[in-house]
C-alpha cells in the first residue's frame, strides 16, 4: 500500500522569498523586452507557479497590482525588490577570486541588485597584487588587517569547501553580518551572522522533495 502520510511542508516563508526572487528575475527580462503590464496568467505559464500562488505570494507584502488590469512590470519590480531588500545599497567583500569568484565579479546581475564589491581576497598567486575592474585583490592570509568591516555588508565566500568554516570565523570576528558560500557541506553559524549555503545537491533535494506531490 502506498504511503499516503502527509510529508511536513518545507519551511513556507523560504520558499516565497525563494520565488518572489524568481519573479524579479522574470520582471527584469520583461522590462528590458519593453514590457509594460503583467497578469498573474503570464506568471503562471513564464514561472510555472499557479496563478492562486502567486498572488498569495504577493499578499504576503501587500497590495500589488489592480484587479482587472494587472501588475505594471516597472512598479512591481520596484515592489519586490523593496522586499527583497535590493532597494538599497549592498556593499561585499568577495573571498576567492578564483573561476567562480571570477564569474560573480563579473555578473551583471550584481550591479541590478544593488550589490557592489567593495574588497576582494585571494590566496597568495597570480591574482593577488592585481586589481580585478579596479579593485585590488588582496591575500586571505592578511583579512584581518585588510578587510573593513565598516564597509562591508556581506560577504561571498568563493573558496574550496575545507576552508569555508575557517572563512566565517574570521569573518565573525571582523563583525561582517552575512555570508553566502559554495559547498556541499553545513558549517557552525556565528551567532552574530546571517550565512547561507548555495549547494547544488541541496537545491536538488528541494525540487525532489516537492515533485513526489506535484
Amino acid at each position: 500500500m502506498a504511503n499516503t502520510k502527509k510529508r511536513p511542508r518545507i519551511d513556507k516563508k523560504n520558499l516565497i522569498i525563494r520565488r518572489m526572487s524568481t519573479y524579479l528575475r522574470t520582471l527584469d527580462h520583461l522590462q528590458n523586452k519593453g514590457v509594460k503590464v503583467i497578469s498573474s496568467a503570464d506568471l503562471e505559464k513564464i514561472d510555472g507557479v499557479t496563478q492562486s500562488l502567486v498572488r498569495r505570494d504577493f499578499a504576503e507584502f501587500g497590495s500589488f497590482g489592480v484587479r482587472g488590469v494587472g501588475y505594471h512590470v516597472p512598479e512591481l519590480r520596484e515592489q519586490i525588490a523593496r522586499v527583497l531588500g535590493f532597494d538599497r545599497h549592498w556593499k561585499v567583500a568577495l573571498i576567492g577570486a578564483g573561476g567562480l569568484g571570477s564569474v560573480l565579479m563579473h555578473s551583471a546581475s550584481f550591479k541590478k541588485r544593488n550589490l557592489e564589491v567593495v574588497q576582494i581576497f585571494d590566496h597568495a598567486g597570480v591574482s593577488v597584487g592585481t586589481s580585478i575592474e579596479g579593485i585590488p585583490v588582496h591575500d586571505i592570509a592578511n583579512i584581518e588587517q585588510e578587510l573593513d568591516a565598516s564597509r562591508i555588508d556581506l560577504a561571498i565566500i568563493a573558496v574550496p569547501p575545507p576552508e569555508v568554516q575557517s572563512v566565517i570565523d574570521r569573518l565573525s570576528q571582523l563583525g561582517v553580518r552575512g555570508a553566502l558560500y559554495f559547498a556541499s557541506r553545513p558549517v557552525r553559524v556565528p551567532e552574530n551572522m546571517v550565512v547561507l549555503n548555495m549547494d547544488i545537491t541541496v537545491e536538488l533535494g528541494v525540487l525532489t522533495y516537492q515533485l513526489q506531490d506535484f
